[in-house]
């Protein structure tokens, strides 16, 4: 199977050899040998190109979802026997819950090891291959697809970042209407070259055009761009409180939806420990301040 990904990701099978470190003629040959063995045709072959036949468009998608739960299986298995647990998060989703929940999840639970990874913004893959058991993310029940089950567990205020110099930058407060001219810079989009729909919803309906100047994949990539002048950004509120630069500036702006801080974790059976975190997350995040909108 994943010979078969593969071939079907590259669309070339000397491409594909290659990134599999095999002979093309061996790789070949796989290929081969699965469509015997399902009796269909995944792949037209021609001398200039390699094209996916229907069946083979179908069986990527399933192929893909197949390897990523023999990944979580193993990285679960590892996880049980090492008694550990590693938590992803997204930029800010996670600076004001998941020390609380860290803390809390150790004195309960001392004897297992848990790590924390940062995730490239709006990426999944690393939740659905399981090398993380769950994720604080910034996404909505539903958006990441039918495999990722997701937790809205806070909403936080969201502000425009600008460039120090810009001429916006000495406002208390802005609208969407003083944003009007403005490019932004926004995450990457899951599986999609456009910008991100609930975004670009957003923009529509306060009568924005939705410019994209650039896409970021960190926080960090997003404040470069903005104090380089690219274009503005609309954050979650702990940015500004954990991201403080001198060449940009952060506003609220009031009539912004709120950003949602929510856990993420494959709909596949959690392990004790996984639910536990979650449960002790949702305590923290009941017991915390409602933030000011």
């Amino acid at each position: 199977m994943q010979y078969f990904v593969t071939v079907a990701e590259e669309l070339h099978f000397g491409r594909a050899a290659a990134r599999l470190h095999i002979a093309q003629p061996s790789l070949s040959h796989e290929i081969r040998r699965l469509e015997q063995q399902l009796g269909v045709s995944l792949l037209e072959r021609t001398s200039r190109r390699v094209e996916l036949t229907a069946a083979g468009q179908t069986l990527l998608a399933d192929g893909r979802r197949l390897l990523n739960q023999a990944q979580r299986v193993i990285e679960r298995t590892r996880a049980a026997d090492a008694g550990r647990l590693t938590v992803g998060f997204y930029g800010s989703a996670a600076s004001t819950l998941l020390p609380d929940v860290l803390r809390a999840f150790s004195e309960e639970h001392p004897s297992v090891t848990v790590t924390v990874r940062e995730l490239l913004l709006d990426h999944i893959d690393d939740i659905l291959s399981g090398r993380v058991d769950l994720a604080f993310t910034r996404l909505l029940p539903g958006q990441p697809g039918p495999d990722i089950e997701v937790e809205i567990l806070a909403q936080e205020p969201r502000l425009v970042c600008l460039p120090a110099t810009h001429p916006l930058a000495a406002r208390d407060t802005l609208t969407f209407t003083d944003l009007h001219d403005e490019s932004f810079i926004t995450n990457p989009v899951l599986d999609s070259a456009s910008p991100p729909l609930r975004w670009l919803a957003e923009q529509q309906r306060h009568g924005l055009p939705g410019r994209v100047a650039a896409e970021a994949a960190s926080i960090q990539e997003i404040l470069t761009l903005v104090a380089s002048g690219r274009g503005v950004c609309l954050v979650p509120a702990p940015v500004a409180r954990h991201y403080p630069r001198q060449d940009v500036t952060y506003i609220q702006v009031a009539d912004a939806d709120p950003a949602v801080v929510s856990l993420a974790w494959t709909n596949d059976s959690l392990r004790p420990e996984a639910e536990t975190f979650i449960q002790i997350a949702r305590h923290i995040a009941r017991a915390q301040p409602a933030q000011d909108k």
